[in-house]
Parts: C-alpha cells; sequence; structure tokens
C-alpha cells in the first residue's frame, strides 16, 4: 500500500474531520441558528512517532438536515511522499438514523500546484458527477447501478458515528458503501471486543471497543489494484460512544495499521460533542 493510499484510508474512519480551517465552519454557514446536536473530531496522524498531517471535522445536524465540513492537511514526513491539501463539504437529510446525502463538494491543492474540484449531486438515489478538471471515468468505469444507494466519503463517516448503519447494540458492526465521483469501494467494520482505552496524550480515557476496518474495493480502479486487494492492511481502531443532549455519536480517537512503511496511526487531540470537550 502506498502511503498516499494509507492516509486516505485511516482518514476515511479518523475523518470524523473539522477542517482546521473549518472549525466551527458548519455552524458559520448557518449561524443564525444553533445547532440540535454537534460532534466535533481533530486527530493528528504519526508515522513511527513523526508527524505527518492532520484531520478534522465538524458535524452539525439541525432538524432534519445535517452537514459536514472536513480538512486534510498533509504535514512533515508525509510531504516527501505526497502533499496535498483536502477541504470538503456535505450535506443532506436525516430521518431518524437514515442519512440521504443531497450535495457533496471536495477541492484538493496537491504538492505541484495542481487542482482538482469533485461535486457529487443527488437525486433518486443516483450521485450526478461534476469533476474539474473532469476524470477519466471511460479507463476504469463504474456501472450506474454501482453508483446507486452509496454514499459519499463524509456522509459514510457520518453514517459511522452516528450510527444509522449499525447492527443493533453494535455499533461496530456495518459496511458504508462509498463512491467518490472516481471510484466505488466499502468501509466495512467488525467489532473485536470491548476494551478500556487511554490515550498517550491524556485526551481520552473510558470504555470503548477495538474494532477492525477493511477498504475493499468494488469499481472505477485499475484491473491490478482490484487483483491486489486483499494485500491492504486491516486497519485498527479505537472507538467509544459519546452522547450529546438530543444524540450520540460512535468516534474513533485512535486508528492505526501495519503496513510497510512501520506503524501509520491517527490520534484524537480533539473530541466535543454540542461544545463540551469529552475526555471520558
Amino acid at each position: 500500500m502506498t502511503l498516499q493510499r494509507l492516509v486516505l484510508a485511516a482518514a476515511l474512519v479518523a475523518s470524523a474531520t473539522i477542517p482546521a480551517a473549518a472549525q466551527g465552519g458548519a455552524a458559520g454557514a448557518q449561524a443564525t441558528q444553533a445547532p440540535d446536536s454537534r460532534l466535533e473530531l481533530a486527530l493528528t496522524l504519526f508515522a513511527g512517532g513523526v508527524t505527518m498531517g492532520k484531520v478534522d471535522m465538524d458535524a452539525v445536524v439541525r432538524g432534519d438536515e445535517y452537514r459536514v465540513v472536513s480538512h486534510l492537511q498533509t504535514d512533515g514526513v508525509a510531504n516527501a511522499f505526497w502533499k496535498a491539501t483536502i477541504q470538503a463539504t456535505s450535506s443532506g437529510k436525516l430521518a431518524g438514523k437514515t442519512l440521504t446525502p443531497a450535495l457533496y463538494d471536495s477541492f484538493t491543492i496537491r504538492r505541484d500546484g495542481t487542482k482538482q474540484q469533485v461535486s457529487l449531486t443527488y437525486g433518486n438515489a443516483m450521485p450526478r458527477l461534476f469533476a474539474e478538471p473532469a476524470y477519466d471515468t471511460a479507463q476504469w468505469p463504474v456501472k450506474p447501478e454501482d453508483q446507486r444507494n452509496t454514499f459519499d466519503p463524509l456522509t459514510a463517516v457520518m453514517s459511522i458515528v452516528s450510527g444509522s448503519l449499525a447492527q443493533a447494540g453494535n455499533p461496530c458492526g456495518l459496511t458504508a458503501p462509498v463512491f467518490d465521483g472516481r471510484r466505488r469501494y466499502n468501509v466495512e467494520i467488525k467489532k473485536v471486543r470491548d476494551i478500556d482505552i487511554k490515550l498517550d496524550n491524556g485526551q481520552f480515557q473510558g470504555k470503548g471497543m477495538l474494532c477492525q476496518l477493511k477498504y475493499v474495493q468494488v469499481a472505477g480502479f485499475r484491473p491490478t489494484v482490484l487483483r491486489d486487494k486483499d494485500r491492504y492492511p486491516l486497519i485498527n481502531v479505537w472507538m467509544t460512544t459519546v452522547k450529546g443532549g438530543t444524540r450520540e455519536y460512535t468516534v474513533p480517537v485512535r486508528v492505526w495499521a501495519e503496513t510497510s512503511y512501520g506503524v501509520i496511526a491517527a490520534v484524537a487531540t480533539i473530541l466535543k460533542v454540542d461544545g463540551t470537550a469529552r475526555r471520558s
């Protein structure tokens, strides 16, 4: 697995993501109405104890609507391999625990200064893609039937932390189907066991679960990548459930994987629900 893919895979779950630039971004967009519920989470990415970057998220629920704002910024050793800033937003409807995405936007600036904008607009469970520069979707296509009833990457994260896809009594038992405009994949999570969590940075201590995440390619990948899909390492996640005034969230506080680069990890540095920091 390349460092780029590992950072992105770890970020997908780790990315209960408040953009450093977007802290308060979701609330700022609708400042006239206080949120019914708000989750803020930031994680720092490490390789061998050296900082690789930061990923964070601000998720807000107001009535029957949700909005998620996210940012990923590589730093330190990661920039020697892959330097990027990714900002993204997602919004949609929330009925009970059912999430229905409406609009996803992302903007990427790469090491060489090139930029990529992607939007997915949803209607009848089928996303409509806009990409600038345009994606080549013909070489490794994703069939229309594979795009239906999927989540954008941030709605997938929201589905994980909100428990919308979880099995009854098992917040770590779920599969999130994701289409990012070019690739179709599943994020599969399963519970290993209950654990006591204590982060070395002192940001959280309490009850939780050891879970494992698997990134499963479905379509939109070159054939050699699909053949090698079982070589992707399992990603381990410490998850804990935190409650707010109206909702509860199951969030990752530590994510790590064994790779050819050594252990790559993401560790929570901020965890807030409804504006209150949670350390236990």
